[in-house]
């Protein structure tokens, strides 16, 4: 599916159904639908609930995220494209990074005198040794080294996510689920904005960099036809 095209945000009534469906398929004890990943995509970019589970693969939901844009030979021609989508990807590789830092800290403190234990948390939070950001050359697999800076990331996150309480049921705090699917939507946002950039760049460089008289308009020549035949 193509992050380009727009999609309406589901409304508040389309909402609350789907929630109120989910709230009275666990009441009556009946199976939750099996959802895949491809479909959680969708419903997240279309703004429906989504639940993330153990079964959430961090490494492949990454790669499917990036897939149209690796998949362009163009984007090697503008670093700064490629460096922005660097940089959502370690902003997810933090928010997710420090979510597992947080759950360990629980577990450590958790034998500790409750009077303690928020001191001790923030110890050691502030020990957690930050990742540094992927050095990407955009000439290169870029989107498969950028796959690879969420890794160590999936397993982990995969566990937190099987014994996570699911959305709905944490009252004013938002569950692991959807604080994952908030950093997912970085991602998601980077990829839109890179996108109509490069749409943006291959409209100009058509219109302006060549004259197009009148016979050439009629043969609806691409940018890349244009560049090949020295007519840019």
């Amino acid at each position: 599916m193509k992050l380009t095209r727009k999609r309406r945000k589901v409304g508040p009534v389309e909402e609350a159904r789907e929630r109120r469906d989910s709230a009275l398929r666990r009441l009556r004890g009946a199976p939750t639908p099996v959802i895949d990943q491809d479909e959680q995509r969708r419903r997240r970019r279309q703004w429906l609930p989504v639940h993330y589970t153990g079964t959430f693969d961090l490494t492949e939901e990454v790669s499917e995220i990036l897939a149209p844009l690796a998949q362009r030979s163009d984007i090697a021609r503008y670093p700064y494209l490629v460096h922005e989508l660097a940089t959502a990807v370690h902003h997810i590789r933090l928010d997710l990074e420090q979510l597992l830092v947080e759950r360990d800290a629980r577990r450590r403190i958790s034998d500790l005198p409750y009077e303690k234990r928020a001191r001790a948390r923030d110890l050691i939070i502030a020990a957690w040794e930050r990742p540094t950001a992927p050095v990407i050359d955009p000439t290169s697999a870029w989107a498969d080294q950028l796959v690879d800076h969420v890794v160590p990331l999936t397993e982990p996150l995969r566990d937190y996510l099987a014994r996570a309480t699911p959305p709905g049921q944490t009252g004013n705090n938002p569950s692991i689920s959807e604080r994952v699917e908030t950093a997912l939507r970085e991602v998601d946002r980077a990829v839109v904005s890179v996108t109509r950039t490069l749409h943006h760049i291959e409209a100009n460089r058509a219109t302006s960099s060549t004259v197009l008289t009148p016979q050439l308009r009629a043969l609806a020549p691409s940018a890349e036809e244009l560049e090949a035949l020295g007519l840019t």
